[in-house]
């Protein structure tokens, strides 16, 4: 019997690295913006009258499944209208619907430590157009986290999925792990699902931006923004997305340096803000060397 797997993120934790890994698999079938590895219902057909595969998985992978959003998968984002999401309703209600629609399939979650989340939430922002430079960016998701607006509380998350699916079929992995040691990322992964180890590409894909680039998007993308018609800007954010912009950024900032955003940048009132929200993943032992990362709170 062929299993479904689903993949759900995080956001920045080797979602494309993942999804490659999936397509090259010879015991998985996955195709981008598929469900179950099928695009439509006359694959399923079609599928159906060829003859048997031996995939042993089919996948479905979308980050924005752990935190819900509106826009996901729109190319631009729109910033001047945004729409607050109570996020931890929609995560409740998108995996209410996965374990209606799929209830027994194996999910998989991979978290990220919180400082590195962070930054990487930041880069993502400002690839997609933002103009909030980080110190209003890290105000606003504090002022996020007692709202429960943000999405990133990993026991909660997993709490949903764990009762949603079942223990034994939720598997939680540390991008640290992947970032670190990738072999023995999709190694561990091969043997939770029970399929051939198979190592694929290690190259990197989809890098967070550099310290200097998240300093300067959001200032040039306030300047682009306020000289050019929409339809212009739109052509500035989709190069924004796909970080056109790393050479003139060098040359900005060697002619007029400035600070390069790092973590030594987020202030100790957000970090203590995320303080136990991973506090379920403690006695994991994929965990334990990166316990620093996820903020445990003391017992």
């Amino acid at each position: 019997m062929t299993g479904h797997l689903i993949h759900i993120g995080y956001p920045k934790t080797g979602s494309n690295f993942l999804r490659r890994w999936f397509r090259a698999h010879p015991q998985l079938t996955y195709a981008d913006g598929s469900i179950a590895g099928f695009l439509n219902v006359y694959e399923i057909v079609k599928t159906g009258a060829a003859l048997p595969s031996n995939a042993r998985y089919r996948v479905t992978s979308a980050e924005g499944l752990a935190t819900p959003q509106q826009s996901f998968g729109d190319t631009v984002a729109d910033f001047d209208t945004p729409a607050p999401v109570p996020m931890d309703k929609a995560q409740a209600a998108a995996c209410r619907m996965l374990g209606d629609l799929f209830p027994n399939a194996t999910v998989l979650i991979v978290t990220r430590g919180f400082r590195a989340a962070i930054l990487s939430m930041y880069s993502q922002l400002a690839r997609n157009g933002s103009n909030l430079e980080f110190g209003a960016f890290c105000a606003s998701l504090e002022r996020s986290i007692p709202m429960r607006e943000d999405g990133w509380d990993y026991d909660h998350l997993i709490g949903l999925y764990v009762a949603a699916f079942g223990p034994a079929n939720v598997i939680v992995l540390p991008y640290e792990l992947l970032r670190d040691d990738a072999n023995a990322f999709t190694n561990t992964l091969a043997d939770r699902l029970g399929v051939e180890h198979f190592a694929g590409s290690h190259e990197r894909v989809n890098p967070s931006l550099s310290p200097e680039e998240l300093y300067w998007y959001p200032r040039i993308t306030r300047v682009v923004k306020s000289a050019v018609p929409r339809r212009l800007f739109r052509r500035y954010a989709r190069a924004a997305l796909n970080n056109n912009l790393r050479v003139p950024i060098r040359v900005l900032q060697r002619l007029r340096p400035g600070t390069p955003v790092t973590d030594a940048a987020i202030p100790h009132s957000l970090i203590d803000a995320f303080r136990g929200r991973a506090d379920s993943l403690r006695d994991n032992p994929l965990y334990a060397q990166y316990a620093s990362d996820y903020l445990f709170s003391s017992r």
